[in-house]
């Protein structure tokens, strides 16, 4: 839920025992059932390893058959207690998916229409009055996100109500004219809660257990308590140098219908199987929320309502992640294939895409990707040019500063307010990050000098200006 943008790196190497796929792979023949169960669990053990996190629960089914369930780690440090298939993860923005299907719901019953303006049904906030339904659940809507406020920062720890979370940005300028642009915001899904209890006058948590988690049977699966007591509960934590600290606490009124449930991996596996077939909306509801959406001049965004199409080695995936203080989670549904992947992660910044990706790529019998490219060689002259402050415009307007600096044999990068860490030359003027493969620094130098540049990180490109 809270897509912060955070820039923290950690040196390792890829560990793997392939060789039997490989050699398989090279013949042309597809690995045994029991070959790619053990590869897809020394994926999962090496990923724990090479993020470094401190635990994760991964499930794996194809063509109905569950080729793996199974924790990895510690979901307590603190008490040794393992990571197992019951264990229970805050789930954040994979929330939005049971937000968006429930306001779908409403749609299809008639009592909610997209194309309302929000006012309609939250007239409180007559500012807004432009923008619809759809925007909200599309990322459309314009409306500053309330994750980006540096005032909602301060507030972390304390109870608030949603009216008060959307108050922080509720007499901001719009960043964009509704539906002109697409932009990941939890102010909308904040809106969307409300309009869900307006509507069912019903509050966000109890027509979540009604409506989905008890007619599911997902035992588990609940609005996250902020300070959990059931032991069944991963707790949360952040990489600090070398170690684990807990994370901050935020309290679990903040993220509400944008990110606020928890439950165990099998749990959501139940509901993605009852979404995926038709069980909870419509074929052509489930279309919508599967995208890409358009924006108004036809341009279309990469995103649907609560979830969002993708692709790995050319087969189709419906994902949607979530990252929130403590935890990291991914999910891939891919329907041509009918294979599901879900892995929930209880340290923030753990980047499970990686991990999700290659346990695809293994299922369909292909390579799968080193979490750390090789290093080109790059010469202490050269490396020199790439010194200086930056100022990186992150994908909400903010601007995140940073600097360039040589240390040893290595160029470090060090965001603002974050600790610094070796990059990894891979030529032509670009750098990675082996705490997130994603990560691509590519400046643009002229005259042997770096004049400006971009950083490309999980889908999205941002410009990375130098200072004089």
């Amino acid at each position: 839920m809270l897509r912060t943008f955070r820039l923290a790196f950690a040196a390792s190497l890829l560990l793997g025992n392939g060789g039997v796929v490989a050699a398989q792979q090279a013949a042309g023949t597809a690995p045994s059932r029991a070959t790619l169960v053990a590869r897809l669990d020394s994926l999962a053990a090496d990923y724990l390893v090479q993020t470094p996190a401190t635990a994760l629960t991964i499930a794996v089914v194809n063509k109905g058959d569950t080729l793996l369930l199974k924790g990895y780690g510690e979901r307590d440090r603190a008490k040794h207690l393992p990571a197992d298939a019951a264990t229970v993860y805050r789930i954040g923005s994979i929330t939005k998916q049971f937000t968006a299907a429930e306001v779908l719901r409403l749609v299809e019953k008639g009592s909610v229409k997209l194309d309302d303006p929000i006012t309609k049904y939250l007239p409180q906030y007559p500012q807004w009055k432009g923008v619809t339904v759809r925007q909200l659940l599309n990322h459309t809507s314009g409306i500053h996100s309330y994750t980006s406020s540096e005032e909602w920062r301060k507030h972390w720890t304390e109870d608030l109500t949603p009216a008060a979370l959307i108050g922080f940005v509720a007499k901001d300028t719009m960043d964009f004219a509704p539906g002109t642009k697409w932009r990941y915001n939890n102010t909308g899904y904040m809106l969307l809660g409300l309009l869900l209890e307006k509507v069912t006058n019903q509050p966000y948590a109890t027509l979540l257990q009604r409506e989905v988690f008890g007619p599911l049977g997902m035992k588990s699966a609940a609005y996250c308590p902020t300070k959990p007591t059931d032991a069944a509960y991963a707790v949360g934590y952040t990489r600090e140098g070398s170690g684990f600290n807990v994370a901050p606490e935020l309290s679990m009124t903040h993220p509400y219908a944008a990110g606020a449930l928890c439950m165990s991996v099998p749990d959501y596996l139940e509901w993605q199987h009852a979404l995926m077939s038709g069980h909870i909306v419509k074929p052509a509801t489930l279309a919508l929320m599967f995208g890409p959406e358009s924006l108004a001049n036809g341009e279309k965004t990469g995103y649907g309502m609560g979830l969002a199409p993708g692709n790995v080695a050319g087969h189709a995936d419906i994902q949607h992640g979530g990252s929130i203080n403590g935890f990291s989670t991914q999910q891939f549904w891919f329907p041509a294939d009918s294979l599901s992947i879900v892995t929930f992660v209880n340290t923030d910044g753990a980047d499970p895409d990686w991990l999700v990706s290659n346990v695809a790529n293994a299922v369909f019998g292909l390579s799968v990707t080193p979490k750390h490219p090789a290093r080109a060689p790059l010469a202490a002259a050269d490396r020199a040019k790439f010194v200086g402050d930056y100022d990186i415009t992150l994908p909400d307007g903010r601007i995140l500063p940073i600097r360039f600096f040589v240390e040893g044999d290595d160029l470090m990068g060090q965001a603002e307010g974050q600790g610094k860490a070796p990059l990894r030359y891979l030529g032509n003027d670009t750098f990675g990050a082996d705490f997130d493969p994603t990560v691509r620094f590519v400046f643009t130098v002229e005259n042997g000098k770096v004049v400006s540049g971009k950083l490309m990180q999980r889908g999205a490109t941002m410009n990375l200006t130098r200072r004089p």
